[in-house]
């Protein structure tokens, strides 16, 4: 096992500095100058504007600017964004809203995706799994923006049982919106993969013959149907964390969520290529360390994978 981790970990290395070589690339090309675009309507003197280029090492070529970028990543020096705000802090302070957002939305996403998929696999054509279809269907069929603005809206708004922007209100109540409208968004795609896995694995030859031995339909579901159904769910947390990531960047910016996300999407438009890329080796190194432990999970729910 540690060999194959160990094998992982060199095969990412490449992929990494494609990753971020492409999302440097893609920043460098936007249009605009950035440094006038902090300036705003009262643009910055020659000299002043000629030092910031200096500082930020705008002025040398694409590549000089990457291998600068790259270097500074790996060593931890930061630096400072446009703007002057220490970049270190700014990943300390976001770090754990985007945390407590992640693993809020998990809760719901799970919990929901997880109880009624298996229950409606299990009783299949029953009300349960007929509510489970019509639901999904609704919420695919939803645009994520206008779910997040109904949600916002009619939850803190008009009921105002939630609060509609900011985490002034503390943890858990400021992130329970963005949380339920990521959660539900992931809930739709979870549940419908859990029933069909469940359902697939009830027709098995496998549990036939568990039944016609007379095991208990309790038995049957934990030791013999779960392990095998749970098989594509668990390969399905690895890429949901690339959705959640995504979602984040959205949610976070409407929901007014000091997180990473927002973090992102404002240095995005300040095409301040170094933050992007920091912010993109971060989301991709836990997705390859997700993806890792996801590894890890085959073998214990499937020991047929440890063989």
């Amino acid at each position: 096992m540690l060999g194959y981790i160990l094998r992982r970990i060199a095969a990412a290395i490449p992929i990494g500095l494609i990753v971020t070589f492409g999302v440097f690339a893609l920043v460098f090309l936007m249009p605009g100058d950035p440094i006038r675009a902090l300036a705003g309507d009262k643009p910055f003197p020659p000299t002043v504007m000629a030092a910031k280029r200096a500082q930020f090492h705008l002025d040398d070529p694409f590549f000089v600017q990457y291998l600068l970028m790259m270097r500074d990543t790996f060593t931890g020096h930061f630096g400072t964004t446009f703007a002057g705000a220490d970049i270190g802090e700014q990943l300390k302070l976001r770090i754990p809203v985007t945390l407590r957002l992640a693993l809020l939305s998990y809760f719901f996403e799970w919990l929901c995706g997880l109880l009624f998929g298996i229950y409606a696999g299990f009783r299949r054509n029953g009300i349960v799994d007929r509510l489970l279809l019509l639901a999904t269907l609704l919420i695919l069929a939803i645009p994520s923006l206008v779910s997040t603005f109904t949600a916002q809206y009619v939850f803190g708004v008009k009921l105002k049982w939630l609060p509609v922007s900011g985490i002034l209100d503390g943890f858990p109540t400021s992130y329970l919106l963005p949380a339920m409208v990521i959660g539900v968004l992931g809930f739709a795609g979870l549940g419908r993969l859990t029933r069909t896995s469940v359902v697939e694995t009830v027709n098995a030859d496998f549990v036939k013959t568990a039944r016609s031995k007379g095991l208990s339909e309790g038995r049957i579901l934990w030791r013999h149907i779960l392990p095998n159904a749970l098989l594509p769910v668990i390969t399905y947390l690895g890429l949901d964390l690339a959705g959640m990531f995504a979602g984040a960047i959205i949610t976070e910016s409407i929901f007014n969520l000091p997180g990473l996300g927002q973090f992102l999407f404002q240095s995005i438009q300040m095409k301040e290529g170094g933050v992007v890329v920091i912010l993109t080796t971060l989301a991709f190194v836990s997705f390859i360390v997700i993806n890792l432990l996801v590894d890890v999970l085959y073998g214990v729910v499937d020991p047929r994978v440890r063989a």
